[in-house]
């Protein structure tokens, strides 16, 4: 029954979902899962189409620019970022493997989905749940970058001087910045020159996505700690408006994560783990996750249109023709 209801969507969306090509000419004949695959979707897709007609959309509400990220309705595949750099030498049409499908668990769960990557079974968060699937829709978009961001960095066995060593030398955690975020240190591999992005409910721009009907509101946690509760002070101070979005859920980004660094593989803790070998299984805990080479990409991307004076956005969507 979702899946019908999911395909009335797609069929009848209008207006912001006429934006850009037809999602068909965005599906790649397969997506590999064992290997970096930027290069070669990329290559399918440029043979397809010269532009995604995403970049310098006129609207009322001024000009925007869009990714698209094409999600399956299975959570065990991956779906496609799409996206445009306009100038450079990169100039041209990207698309690359990316996840959005949350929490799993390999032992069943009260009231979660459950699918199969490989001959694995398991099991999926709900969407409405915090760290669930990626929600569909639009999202403002913001590269979480040091000059602009003061970071507070999430992860065991962090050092004080961390921020420094991670997010290089000319970071100084002292001093005032304009936004915050609270990032997994994993979101910074060492020398891929990669940063997350921000990723931010638009409100009023859901109509005719398939963001339209999702439930918007505040649900904010009990801090569980007096760090915790710091934390939110500052997020709170920089956007009080932080803990509003779809079904209460706040604190998304497009993110990366440190699979693919030699020191990470090597560590005794990855020692059997499936993550280097099947990008499936890699958490994204509620977010959009990306291979570090296409971050990159899209880094670029983010904060060339920006400079352009353009609203940079990302819509979501599921969709039957990537399960």
């Amino acid at each position: 029954m979702r899946k019908i209801v999911l395909f009335l969507m797609l069929a009848t969306a209008p207006a912001a979902a006429q934006y850009g090509p037809d999602p068909e000419l965005l599906v790649p004949a397969s997506i590999p899962y064992d290997r970096p695959a930027q290069a070669e979707l990329t290559a399918g897709l440029r043979a397809k189409i010269k532009t995604l007609g995403l970049n310098g959309i006129k609207t009322s509400s001024g000009t925007v620019s869009r990714a698209l990220l094409l999600l399956p309705n299975d959570r065990a595949r991956p779906g496609v970022m799409n996206f445009e750099v306009e100038g450079g030498s990169r100039a041209g049409v990207y698309q690359c493997e990316a996840l959005g499908r949350g929490v799993t668990s390999t032992a069943p769960v009260d009231g979660w989905q459950w699918g199969h990557i490989g001959g694995t079974t398991v099991y999926y968060i709900p969407e409405d749940q915090t760290n669930g699937a990626t929600v569909p829709g639009v999202y403002d978009l913001r590269n979480i970058s040091p000059e602009t961001y003061e970071m507070e960095l999430l992860g065991r066995g962090l050092t004080p001087g961390a921020a420094v060593e991670i997010l290089g030398k000319s970071y100084d955690p002292s001093a005032k910045k304009k936004y915050f975020s609270a990032a997994y240190r994993d979101w910074f591999p060492a020398g891929a020159g990669v940063v997350a992005v921000d990723m931010m409910w638009a409100e009023g721009w859901q109509a005719g996505t398939q963001g339209a009907e999702t439930p918007f509101f505040e649900r904010r946690p009990e801090p569980s700690s007096e760090a915790s509760r710091r934390r939110q002070e500052k997020q709170l101070a920089h956007n009080p408006r932080y803990y509003f979005g779809p079904h209460g859920r706040a604190g998304f980004a497009v993110h990366t994560d440190r699979w693919e660094e030699p020191a990470r593989i090597a560590e005794p803790a990855a020692a059997g783990r499936l993550e280097p070998l099947d990008f499936r299984w890699r958490d994204t805990d509620g977010c959009v996750k990306l291979r570090a080479g296409c971050l990159k990409l899209f880094n670029e991307f983010v904060a060339e249109q920006e400079k352009l004076g353009r609203r940079v956005q990302l819509e979501i969507r599921t969709t039957e023709l990537l399960d």
